[in-house]
């Protein structure tokens, strides 16, 4: 038999539960902003890093919560693998269910996440090669190897969804 029971399940179901919506609204977050960032549109994207502030204070306060009530449950610091191990075979099932489908939505925003920096380091590197054109700190070279007038315009960089 397992150190933790069913009064402990439910409280910790509860905080894993919001943990999973709060992962749906990230991931969708992130793509929205993602979206942002492949249209150019500065403006809804400066709004969505202010956005972003409000979905980190949520994640500590979740984390914090977390760790506040297996500090009750007499088990602190244990991962969630170890948690389940802690309760009965009912409870262990669902536990697994949430773990799977917790494990998923990390991978999921993790990538998101990824996906989104490399847009914006693409974008960067854009506004960064175009600022050392301007600046006449770069030669370029045309497709027949010729070197090209710094001074013409820069192709506008145009990224497409992955």
């Amino acid at each position: 038999m397992g150190k933790l029971n069913q009064n402990d399940f439910e409280p910790f179901c509860t905080i894993i539960q919001d943990m999973l919506n709060l992962f749906d609204d990230v991931i969708t977050f992130e793509n929205n902003k993602l979206d942002a960032i492949t249209a150019n549109d500065i403006i809804t994207l400066d709004n969505y890093l202010h956005d972003e502030q409000a979905y980190l204070m949520k994640m500590r306060g979740l984390e914090s919560k977390r760790e506040k009530l297996l500090n009750q449950l007499g088990v602190p610091g244990l991962t969630f693998k170890e948690i389940i191990c802690e309760f009965d075979s009912p409870e262990k099932e669902t536990l697994h269910s949430f773990y799977d489908e917790l494990s998923l939505k990390t991978s999921e925003l993790q990538e998101s996440i990824s996906t989104t920096k490399r847009y914006i380091d693409l974008n960067l590197h854009s506004v960064t090669t175009l600022l050392e054109r301007i600046e006449g700190n770069i030669t370029t070279y045309g497709k027949g190897g010729e070197k090209e007038d710094s001074s013409a315009q820069p192709q506008r960089f145009t990224p497409t969804k992955a």
